[in-house]
């Protein structure tokens, strides 16, 4: 039975509407005055826009290359906290008397710094290709004046900070390059002393040097050759010599003397041989020497001898001087030959070391060369930076003061107190009906019930205590919303001929 009663259908809640229309009327119009009053006592905030393009640079890419490569939002990102940065904004502040009543009332400078903070807005609005070609910078506050004002000084801070930003980008990256030049300069100083000190230190059996040391020695052998043939010839020529001497001196008398003089030529030849073995200062040397020094003594001593022995002998003495002198000549020519055989056996070693050090260093040349490209493409993008002929912030539309508040919006303070009157009369008027447990109607009767026909119905009969009743509740609801309204209207004028300001800590969404 209970729960057939607290069935409510759509036309109950309009007859409760019709009926108990004074628990409506008066949350509306109480929420409607709030409203109003809201309206005319919240501070206006006006709202100025400025519109930033964002300019290309003038020398085209392919000529000059910026060497700043950030993108647009990046940079608005750093620029907008370079720009509201606490010291940017306190200057303003300060400078453009900002804040004055708060600063008078002794509020925080991190607190008007943050309220400056949040009325400032950055928006990007993109271009072709969704890169970013413009962006706008809104400000709002209470003087419509100082907004317009505030709005440009924040543009004209943008344009100078982005200003400074590429310059020193730029400037930073020419000194970065400058470094990296100046250290791979000395590195490749470096490797250059270490491959020149390294030509000059095996000179000659280096492999671009191979042909000209293998045509040396082609050539020696070819003057070996000579050499030893001269050789030949002069040896067979001593030994015509000697024999013609012997037989010269075994014509002659005096035997003793012909042995004398072969033995003599005897130890010559032995001290040839020696000399061509040993060294001067050999025993075996020292012997034959004094030897043949003590039988020319002997020889003199026996007193002038024939002169055709004696032209023998001197052309025998050339001969062997001149024998003499091959013999070192072709000893000559064998250490030169064997000294460039040397040279062209490191040559393969030389070639693999000098392989090495010059693949370094031309890895390091080249590395130099594409750096010092870059640095001097950097110095022409800074020129170009501190010319301003880079990409560049242009205003476009500089700001205004505005003429109308964009806070608070009539029409969303009227639509959201009247959404909250409507909404707290009816959620009223359901409670009210939802706790009500009498009977209203011939089928509300008949489904509690259980489907028992109703025959019929009596009227309500009612009394005169009743009837007064009821018009004492109709005028006191009357009287409750006239009371509302002029108590609301009498707020709201006084609030709008007084100018009563309502600064509340939170912001409204209207």
């Amino acid at each position: 039975m209970n729960e057939q009663a607290k069935q409510i259908n759509v036309q109950d809640i309009l007859d409760a509407l019709l009926k108990k229309w004074h628990w409506v009327t008066i949350p509306l119009l109480i929420f409607l005055f709030i409203g109003a009053w809201l309206y005319v006592v919240l501070p206006r905030q006006y709202e100025a826009t400025t519109l930033i393009l964002v300019q290309p640079q003038e020398i085209p890419s392919t000529y000059v290359a910026a060497t700043v490569s950030s993108g647009i939002e990046e940079r608005l990102r750093t620029l907008s906290q370079e720009v509201m940065s606490r010291s940017n904004l306190e200057n303003i502040i300060m400078e453009m008397d900002l804040s004055r009543e708060e600063r008078a009332q002794g509020v925080s400078m991190d607190l008007l710094v943050a309220s400056m903070r949040k009325a400032i807005e950055v928006n990007t609005i993109g271009g072709g290709r969704g890169q970013t070609s413009s962006f706008t910078i809104k400000y709002r506050g209470q003087d419509p004046w100082k907004v317009a004002e505030v709005t440009n000084r924040l543009a004209s801070f943008f344009i100078e900070s982005h200003l400074k930003l590429r310059a020193r980008q730029a400037s930073e990256t020419t000194l970065f390059l400058e470094k990296q030049l100046n250290e791979l300069k000395i590195l490749l100083q470096q490797q250059e002393d270490k491959v020149k000190d390294y030509r000059n230190q095996y000179m000659g059996e280096l492999p671009e040097q191979l042909t000209s040391n293998i045509s040396t020695i082609s050539g020696l052998q070819l003057r070996l050759e000579s050499v030893q043939a001269s050789l030949t010839e002069a040896l067979n020529g001593r030994l015509m010599l000697q024999s013609q001497l012997s037989q010269l001196e075994s014509d002659q008398p005096g035997a003793t003397l012909t042995q004398r003089a072969q033995r003599l030529m005897t130890l010559k030849s032995q001290l040839e041989e020696a000399r061509a073995r040993y060294t001067p200062e050999h025993p075996s040397i020292r012997m034959l020497e004094e030897q043949i020094k003590e039988l020319e003594s002997r020889k003199d001593e026996q007193g002038g001898m024939d002169p055709q022995a004696a032209e023998i002998r001197a052309q025998l003495a050339a001969a062997n001087i001149e024998i003499e002198t091959l013999k070192s000549d072709a000893n000559r020519l064998k250490e030169r030959i064997e000294y460039y055989q040397q040279r062209v056996e490191n040559t393969p070693k030389r070639e693999q070391e000098l392989a090495g050090l010059t693949r370094d260093y031309t890895i390091t040349q080249q590395n130099y060369q594409r750096l010092l490209d870059r640095f001097y493409e950097a110095q022409r993008a800074e020129s170009m930076e501190k010319r301003q002929q880079g990409e560049q912030f242009r205003i476009v539309d500089y700001a205004q003061p505005p003429e109308v508040p964009v806070s608070p919006n009539k029409f969303k303070i009227g639509l959201i107190f009247l959404v909250l009157g409507l909404g707290t009369g009816a959620g009223l008027i359901f409670l009210l009906e939802f706790m009500d447990s009498s009977i209203k109607g011939i089928k509300q009767l008949e489904g509690w019930s259980d489907g028992i026909p109703c025959i019929t119905a009596v009227p309500l009969a009612l009394t005169q205590v009743d009837k007064q009743r009821q018009k004492f509740n109709m005028f006191f609801s009357v009287g409750v919303n006239v009371f509302i309204i002029i108590v609301g209207i009498i707020i709201v004028g006084y609030s709008r001929i007084n100018h009563v300001i309502l600064d509340l800590p939170v912001p409204l969404p209207f």
